[in-house]
């Protein structure tokens, strides 16, 4: 097999030779890669699903659903991590076909104290077109920063706001349980308000936009926020907001940098079936292209801690 840089200090793809499959992969060359280059793609191996399963159970176990998570997905069971491989596609509040529209480049669960270390991505079926997920170097992208905005960022933590309605904090916390919700939210950080009257759940949470990798020693601009900011620029604030812990709004000027360096280091990940790739959730901001079909179909492992 041979290894490529996706950039030359950033993520690698590891392209199989004729006849190769994915048992010839090393388990100890998996681990080094993602350690140092934060993303690793996997193409030309036509995994199975079971072949997925599989290789990702010998080099992580365990697994994490999508408990607390900003919105709906799709269990698709598998492997040791058994309910809790997802599709990574959203089907929000009942919704029959997945949403096809772009996601800009964030990080896992970056609202909740319990997000997952790594995360394993599947390709059972690429778009017909786009739909690729995108990969960005979040290290890099804190070096490039200003350091006006390095120095806000260090100083101000980001304050998520969010308001569930009766029958949306049910899927969110999976649960029909009012305390057992509010108990998991603070049980990982969560500032909770329950309104009993209204059955409505109000939550904050504080975390900072900047924060130290797992591995390597970097520095990485790696959280939330644009998705939430571009939600509000969009008008669709109501629910989901995000502000500096003190109140203030999140800099325009801010937003247009942090857009602007993403730009000049996003990648795609060029999906064909059979594809999968390990992103370092401490590291590596991703998202993914438009697309128009509905039958893509990408799932999505995610790792709460790694034994290396």
């Amino acid at each position: 097999m041979k290894t490529s840089p996706l950039q030359p200090h950033f993520g690698t793809i590891v392209t199989a030779d004729p006849g190769e499959t994915v048992a010839d992969i090393d388990h100890d060359t998996v681990v080094s890669l993602i350690k140092e280059r934060g993303t690793v793609l996997f193409t030309g191996f036509g995994a199975s699903r079971e072949d997925f399963d599989s290789f990702t159970d010998t080099i992580s176990e365990d697994y994490m659903d999508y408990k607390g998570g900003g919105y709906v997905r799709k269990s698709v069971g598998g492997g040791k991590g058994e309910g809790k491989a997802l599709l990574s596609t959203r089907y929000d509040h009942g919704r029959k076909t997945q949403m096809t529209f772009g996601l800009p480049l964030h990080g896992e669960m970056y609202y909740i104290d319990g997000r997952p270390q790594a995360l394993w991505f599947y390709c059972v079926k690429p778009a017909d077109a786009d739909g690729q997920t995108t990969a960005c170097d979040g290290a890099e992208v804190y070096n490039r920063l200003g350091q006006k905005w390095k120095d806000l960022l260090h100083e101000k933590r980001l304050m998520f706001l969010r308001v569930y309605r009766d029958g949306e904090w049910q899927k969110i916390y999976q649960t029909e349980d009012s305390a057992e919700a509010c108990k998991f939210a603070e049980g990982n950080g969560i500032t909770v308000e329950f309104d009993e009257a209204e059955k409505t759940m109000r939550t904050k949470y504080l975390v900072s936009a900047v924060l130290p990798t797992k591995w390597g020693g970097h520095t990485a601009y790696i959280n939330n926020l644009l998705t939430v900011y571009m939600q509000m620029q969009m008008g669709r604030g109501d629910t989901s907001t995000v502000w500096l812990e003190d109140g203030s709004p999140i800099p325009d000027e801010l937003m247009e940098e942090v857009k602007r360096v993403q730009d000049e280091l996003i990648v795609d990940l060029n999906w064909t079936a059979g594809d999968f790739a390990i992103l370092d959730n401490s590291r590596a901001l991703h998202g993914r292209r438009a697309f128009e079909d509905t039958d893509r179909e990408v799932y999505l492992r995610m790792v709460r801690s790694v034994p290396f």
